[in-house]
């Protein structure tokens, strides 16, 4: 990646702005590409996440004014002072939750508003007691896995949500650079376990965990709850229905009132007189 140089002058004086130098961003992406930087750890333990190694040294003596900054699932890396201690290059959990899962960018900002990724890593928390997310039988539901940043980084990465270590959900993998959500339309008793999403490159075999649920569908419904399902999930369509079959009714009623109101208004034929046989007259 190739920074152009970028001129600002300021009260007449001329300051420049220098690109990131090739050769130190060859080594920067090289790193990158041959690290694997992944962390699990349980609800309410201590985890570090370093960012300082020798390449990023090399940056830090290039540019001595640069300064790092951190991006947790695709937004800037706000510090909780109260269980996390911070200095810019590591960020020390004293006691982790399971919010702090995800993938973290670690970024250098070398001149001010330059700035080049220089580390990338997944933390996966498992709760202590992880409260179920209760899904409806039938009913489609969503996870977020918050793996963009590793498929941004890391090409030729796709990712599935691994059910009790066991079997995956999707049978195609998922582009991890995906911000969407991954979705399933209908939800089964057997789809009940402990969902992790994995993130896996084809070729190296790496992996980066970085979300974990716990899922319980409820059992399958009888047959009038199975109706109300479908109801209950196809309202639009329920209420467009009724709709049409009420303006149905309403345009037969209008039809026999507008029938009777024209036999109304021309009266009953006349009747017709007898005819009258001559040859009968006195």
């Amino acid at each position: 990646m190739t920074f152009q140089n970028v001129v600002a002058v300021n009260n007449g004086a001329r300051s420049q702005q220098f690109p990131f130098p090739d050769r130190l961003n060859k080594l920067v992406d090289d790193y990158i590409l041959d690290s694997h930087n992944v962390a699990t750890a349980t609800e309410g333990s201590q985890t570090l996440l370093d960012c300082r190694n020798n390449v990023t040294k090399k940056v830090f003596r290039k540019f001595r004014q640069a300064k790092y900054r951190w991006i947790h699932n695709g937004m800037l890396f706000k510090v909780d002072k109260d269980r996390m201690r911070y200095n810019g290059r590591r960020i020390l959990f004293l006691k982790v939750r399971p919010s702090d899962s995800g993938s973290y960018m670690c970024q250098i900002e070398y001149e001010p508003f330059l700035v080049k990724t220089v580390a990338v890593f997944a933390l996966l928390v498992f709760p202590e007691n992880p409260p179920p997310k209760v899904v409806h039988y039938g009913r489609k539901f969503c996870l977020q896995c918050n793996s963009a940043a590793i498929g941004h980084v890391y090409f030729y990465t796709k990712r599935n949500w691994m059910i009790d270590d066991i079997y995956y959900a999707f049978d195609q993998g998922i582009p991890a650079k995906s911000i969407n959500e991954d979705c399933i339309d209908f939800a089964t008793t057997t789809m009940s376990g402990d969902w992790t999403c994995v993130t896996t490159q084809e070729y190296t075999q790496k992996q980066w965990s970085t979300a974990f649920y716990r899922i319980k569908v409820t059992s399958k419904p009888p047959v009038v709850g199975n109706l109300w399902l479908f109801i209950s999930d196809n309202v639009i369509l329920m209420v467009i229905l009724i709709l049409g079959v009420v303006l149905f009714f309403v345009s037969l009623l209008v039809a026999k009132l507008k029938r009777k109101q024209k036999t109304a208004v021309v009266g009953p034929p006349p009747e017709t007189a007898p005819l009258v046989n001559s040859e009968n007259k006195i």
